[in-house]
C-alpha cells in the first residue's frame, strides 16, 4: 500500500492524508478486527485517481457539506486562520447564521 500511496501522492503529506481518508471513506481501505490489520484491494487502489490540484480536491470535499456549513465556513474564512468565541457568538445571533456552533463543530469534526 505504501508504494501505491507514494506513487499517487509523490509523498505530499496533505495528499497522503486525503488519499487515505478517501480510500477509507469509500470502503476501499478497511480495518479487519479479526485479522487485526488494514485490508485493501491492491488492483482497485492502484486504479484510483488523485488530483494534483489542491483547490479541486478541497472544492470537491466542500461540495459534500450542507449549504449551511458551506456558508458558515465562507464567513469564517473572512476572519483568517483563527477567530475567537465572541465572533462565533455574534454570528450565532444572526438569523443567517443560526446554528453556527453546531455547524462549526461538525466542520471541525470533518477536518476543516
Amino acid at each position: 500500500l505504501t508504494g501505491i500511496v507514494y506513487q499517487k501522492t509523490k509523498g505530499n503529506p496533505f495528499f497522503v492524508l486525503e488519499f487515505m481518508q478517501s480510500l477509507k471513506s469509500r470502503g476501499l481501505l478497511q480495518y479487519n478486527s479479526h485479522q487485526k490489520r488494514w485490508v485493501w484491494n491492491e488492483d482497485i487502489t492502484r486504479g484510483e485517481e488523485i488530483t494534483n490540484n489542491v483547490l479541486h480536491l478541497l472544492s470537491s470535499k466542500m461540495n459534500g457539506l450542507s449549504d449551511n456549513v458551506q456558508t458558515l465556513l465562507k464567513a469564517m474564512a473572512c476572519f483568517g486562520t483563527s477567530t475567537n468565541e465572541s465572533v462565533i457568538g455574534y454570528l450565532s445571533e444572526s438569523a443567517a447564521y443560526s446554528g453556527v456552533r453546531n455547524g462549526l463543530e461538525g466542520a471541525l469534526h470533518d477536518g476543516y
